[in-house]
């Protein structure tokens, strides 16, 4: 009770001793804040309080402490002017608790380079690119409380110009005693600020807290919402709220909304898991909708075993 007291005072003050004015434009890396997993992002990345997918090494690395058996997943997504967008993790218990590697990359392609004086073009390419490489480990404190920690290398690689840096993602849940309710909390992107040539900005840090729980957990069927709201250190609060609905824990689908996000609105999702043998293969898919640009189209593939 203790525990929970302490973790209450958190979530509700936190958020406001936080708030604050939009800083938008001022923090770098912000290839850290696209959503990383098809599953995930059709609940609208509502995912801070879910304890069931190897997603969450992503979205709260304290959920992958409830998760026993080795996973992997590969995610690909289509966004707009021809950028790729993938993510990759492995995950496994170990160490008294589960540990996981990561990795997250942004490309643009080749562009043509152009100048002031040859506004036409040089007749030269050149390329740009991000990368995140983490390692994660989470495990119980109680029975109830978990907590995970994931550190991370940073690259930027903008033609001729590199960056590199570091950061971290703190995350934990509790499960509540009434109504298995999860309430999460995560702190991401903490870490210095990254330097390019002579100047240096901050990294998108942002404090994640919200609570997810079952509505309808009625075998074969089950519906799990996941509310959730956001302080960036660049933008004002954010929130979200997603729904997904399993029948037999086989097929699933989901929903989501995003409220003072600068772009997104909505987003869909489906997938399945099939069993084979001991394993379990999963494919997942989610749609985004943009208020401003190209609605963007996730696809992700995963296991467990």
């Amino acid at each position: 009770m203790r525990i929970f007291s302490k973790y209450l005072i958190v979530v509700v003050v936190l958020p406001v001793l936080v708030f604050g004015q939009a800083k938008v434009g001022t923090a770098v890396a912000q290839f850290l804040e696209i959503p990383a997993s098809a599953h995930g992002e059709g609940m609208a990345g509502a995912r801070v309080g879910i304890t069931d997918d190897i997603s969450s090494i992503y979205y709260n690395p304290g959920a992958l402490a409830w998760q026993n058996r080795r996973q992997f997943a590969i995610s690909h997504s289509m966004l707009y002017a021809g950028i790729s967008h993938d993510f990759a993790a492995f995950t496994m218990p170990a160490m008294g608790g589960v540990v996981g590697v990561s990795a997250i990359t942004l490309y643009t392609g080749e562009m043509e380079e152009t100048t002031p004086y040859q506004p036409e073009g040089t007749g030269r390419t050149f390329s740009a690119g991000d990368l995140s490489l983490g390692v994660t480990y989470s495990k119980f404190l109680t029975d109830r409380f978990s907590v995970g920690v994931t550190a991370k290398y940073l690259g930027e690689y903008y033609a001729d110009v590199h960056a590199h840096g570091w950061a971290m993602d703190i995350g934990t849940i509790f499960r509540t005693a009434f109504k298995d309710i999860r309430l999460g909390m995560m702190l991401s992107n903490f870490g210095p600020d990254l330097k390019f040539i002579s100047q240096s900005a901050p990294l998108p840090m942002c404090f994640h807290f919200g609570a997810a729980g079952e509505i309808i957990n009625t075998a074969p069927h089950r519906l799990t919402l996941d509310v959730e709201g956001s302080h960036p250190n660049d933008n004002l609060e954010k929130f979200r709220a997603g729904l997904e609905y399993a029948y037999n824990e086989m097929f699933f689908i989901r929903a989501g909304g995003k409220l003072q996000y600068d772009s997104d609105l909505f987003t869909l999702g489906a997938g399945f898991k099939i069993p084979v043998g001991a394993a379990r293969f999963a494919v997942d898919y989610s749609f985004t909708y943009m208020r401003h640009l190209e609605s963007v189209h996730r696809i992700s593939v995963g296991a467990e075993f």
